[in-house]
């Protein structure tokens, strides 16, 4: 009898187990609202989750898989509420000894492609929070470098994907005197 007890016991804490990553999960959805022809993304996770009064910064990590090749790869965040857009950061994806990593500066070597077939993780870590307001949302659009097909010198650069996700917040606590 005590056996079965702990069979089932353990049963469900590795069941509940299979439901902890989606603890960090955001909700989102298409910049476009149809999806793109590069792939989609498959999570969007935020931490701290919820983003609380006391944090100063959080991390965002999108995750996706893409469905065609992206050379040259620029990711760009933005911040949105009942204003415009604002851009808070460009970011890279750099060749560092083996690994392809991500940067806030320009790399010295841009040969880090997204393959196509391929899963992908983008992390960007350490954005200030400020304020959010409500209704506050975030942006990562994944553009693509077209100097080949560009018309001009000038940089020229294709959205290929992008998601946008409201930020957890939590309500302040009120401290008792």
């Amino acid at each position: 009898m005590a056996t079965s007890y702990y069979v089932q016991l353990l049963l469900l804490v590795l069941a509940s187990l299979l439901f902890l990553p989606a603890l960090c999960a955001v909700d989102f959805g298409y910049c476009n609202k149809n999806g793109y022809d590069y792939g989609n993304f498959t999570s969007v996770e935020i931490s701290p989750n919820p983003v609380g009064p006391e944090d100063e910064y959080l991390s965002i990590t999108v995750s996706g898989y893409a469905s065609k090749q992206m050379n040259n790869v620029t990711i760009e965040l933005y911040g949105k509420s009942k204003k415009p857009s604002d851009l808070l950061g460009a970011y890279y994806i750099c060749k560092v000894g083996n690994a392809c990593v991500i940067r806030s500066s320009l790399c010295s070597r841009g040969d880090c492609t997204i393959e196509a077939g391929t899963k992908f993780v983008l992390p960007i870590s350490d954005l200030p929070v400020g304020d959010l307001e409500d209704g506050y949302k975030y942006l990562v659009s994944v553009l693509e470098d077209d100097l080949i097909n560009s018309s001009d010198y000038n940089e020229k650069l294709l959205e290929r994907m992008c998601v946008e996700f409201a930020v957890p917040v939590s309500a302040p606590t009120l401290d008792s005197a």
